[in-house]
């Protein structure tokens, strides 16, 4: 027997949390490696960058098939609108850099953010067979927000070392 459907209303409540503890660990995952040169941070943030594209396909295990293309494109617009909010609270308002967020590179990041679920649903799993649908369990809600938490208190830490 399958495990019920999860709501719409649950996956994008989930896609929310998914996209702040991303955000946030991707954050982790360059920084420090960053702090040691340059190109080990760019290879921490294609190494991030891959984990995005993991976790898209991950969040696509959730839902029936039938749904893949709405929920592509509300994944997509979660994951640059929460990018977008704490990008602006990480540089805007904890640092006081404002003029360091809108660079070339960010609006890169951001469009990457927007289209990597695209890529993975209409390229990687264009002829996927989904042999079941995931549940989306209330721990697994609170697992994710509580990684975000985490993430988010890592990356404020480390400023100090920017």
């Amino acid at each position: 027997m399958h495990p019920p459907e999860s709501s719409s209303s649950r996956r994008v409540i989930w896609y929310i949390l998914v996209g702040i503890a991303l955000y946030w660990l991707g954050n982790v995952v360059a920084v420090f490696p960053w702090l040691i040169s340059r190109t080990l941070g760019i290879i921490a943030m294609f190494l991030s960058t891959i984990l995005w594209g993991y976790v898209t396909f991950y969040c696509l295990k959730h839902v029936p098939r039938k749904a893949w293309n709405r929920d592509t494109l509300v994944m997509a617009l979660i994951f640059l609108i929460t990018a977008l909010i704490e990008d602006y609270f990480l540089y805007a308002v904890y640092r006081g850099i404002p003029d360091e967020l809108y660079v070339p590179s960010t609006f890169l990041a951001y469009g990457m953010v927007f289209l990597l679920p695209f890529l993975v649903r209409y390229v990687i799993l264009r002829r996927y067979v989904l042999k079941s649908v995931l549940r989306i369990s209330t721990g697994k809600l609170l697992v994710t927000a509580l990684a975000g938490i985490i993430f988010c208190a890592i990356t404020l830490w480390s400023v100090k070392f920017w």
